[in-house]
């Protein structure tokens, strides 16, 4: 009888250690910090135990491991910080978990990502300036009689103006005044003035249209897009997060900087935009400043 209760006390104990396995969900909502600076990120959690304390959150990487400072600000949001400089581009984030009398590993991320972020690629404004036509008509004069001279332009218009019979000579624009040529009595040339096409802006005076857009991945963050073009865009990360903000409201749910939307379409910010930003330090103020609010 004995031996019988001793089983099933073992078989309840090994029951209670296989059931208390509560987290069911781990991943990183987003990363807020770059390669050579002290990890601060916000991780996605679903336990069915919301006390933090049983949980665990370590970075580690090839010089060593440090446990970061866990705050939760929400029932599924847990943000990260810590104080020593992340320098691994292979560092992991390990979540253990502790369960009966011992902490056991449940999740490991790297802290980086695996997967290759695309190449960003911007599409170019194409401009395509309206053709121009040209026509060159001989008209010859008939003695007591008029002659219809047709113009044909860009804007193809007709005119039909009534001339003289007068013999007129007017050189071409490709004449040679050195030593022009003989014409014939009572024959004349005739042709129309050159349209000079619409002025259009060059691509190098537009950068932000609705032409040039930003590729990004489709679970990508502000911070990570950011991250790729702050170096073409020669700005701070908080700068260039603020010109993609101020270029795509409509593409941040509730005007939240912290709350870009899925599957939109991303365009590139003016210079003016980009120039807005340029000093760093009253960048990151402002970008605080909107992500707090």
């Amino acid at each position: 009888m004995t031996k019988i209760a001793k089983s099933l006390g073992l078989l309840a104990l090994m029951y209670s250690v296989a059931t208390v396995a509560q987290v069911s969900h781990v991943s990183i909502n987003s990363r807020m910090f770059e390669l050579g600076t002290y990890p601060k990120m916000r991780l996605n959690v679903i336990t069915d135990n919301q006390d933090m304390t049983r949980l665990e959150f370590v970075v580690h990487q090839s010089t060593g491991e440090e446990k970061l400072m866990a705050q939760q600000l929400n029932r599924f949001l847990i943000l990260l910080t810590g104080v020593e400089d992340v320098t691994d581009p292979k560092a992991l984030l390990l979540v253990r978990e502790y369960r009966v009398d011992r902490w056991f590993e449940v999740k490991s991320l790297p802290v980086f990502g695996a997967d290759k972020v695309p190449e960003p690629q911007v599409a170019e404004p194409k401009f395509t300036p309206n053709p121009t036509v040209k026509t060159t008509q001989t008209a010859k004069p008939v003695v007591g009689s008029t002659a219809n001279i047709v113009h044909t332009g860009a804007d193809s218009t007709a005119m039909t103006p009534t001339v003289a019979a007068i013999p007129i000579a007017t050189p071409t624009a490709h004449t040679d005044t050195t030593n022009p040529a003989p014409r014939a009595k009572g024959q004349s040339t005739l042709m129309d003035a050159p349209t000079t096409p619409n002025a259009k802006p060059s691509p190098s005076t537009v950068l932000a249209s609705e032409e040039c857009v930003l590729n990004y991945a489709a679970n990508e963050t502000l911070w990570r897009i950011a991250n790729r073009y702050a170096a073409e865009w020669e700005l701070n990360m908080y700068g260039a997060m603020l010109a993609i903000y101020d270029a795509n409201p409509k593409a941040f749910a509730k005007n939240k900087i912290n709350a870009l939307k899925k599957n939109v379409t991303l365009y590139c910010p003016s210079k003016e935009m980009l120039m807005r930003y340029a000093d760093a330090g009253e960048a990151k103020v402002i970008f605080e400043g909107k992500n707090g609010g």
